[in-house]
């Protein structure tokens, strides 16, 4: 394999997971410079310990209702909504979520036409 690709690998990892020169070509050379397995390496040592989560499927209607609810519920530490194509609209923890909870009526009026009109998959991240 040429430098350049190397180098090009190497960019693409450093951008991706935030990390150094020296942690991107170590990674790449524990994982024979297959970026993709060294992504998902760097992943998995990104990943919270301890952490779960959880991904329910709502209709707009019931979008804020299920959002309450499980602000409520207690050891969230992260909310994210996905629109029906999958994007993410909403990218939530806990602090930004405590804030959210405070804004939900303006939210509510502000968008509820669009937000009942989708479905939606909000994913929950919990604490064990």
């Amino acid at each position: 394999m040429e430098e350049r690709e190397k180098l090009e690998k190497m960019d693409l990892l450093r951008n991706r997971f935030k990390i150094s020169y020296a942690r991107a070509r170590e990674v790449l050379e524990q994982n024979g410079w297959d970026a993709v397995a060294a992504a998902i390496q760097l992943e998995e040592e990104e990943a919270p310990k301890g952490f779960f989560t959880e991904e329910i499927k709502v209709s707009g209607k019931d979008l804020v209702e299920t959002l309450k609810r499980i602000l409520h519920e207690g050891n969230v530490n992260r909310v994210i909504v996905r629109d029906p194509k999958g994007l993410e609209i909403l990218n939530l923890p806990v602090s930004g979520a405590v804030v959210f909870a405070l804004v939900l009526p303006v939210l509510t009026a502000l968008s509820a036409a669009v937000i009942l009109a989708l479905d939606y998959t909000v994913v929950v991240e919990r604490s064990h």
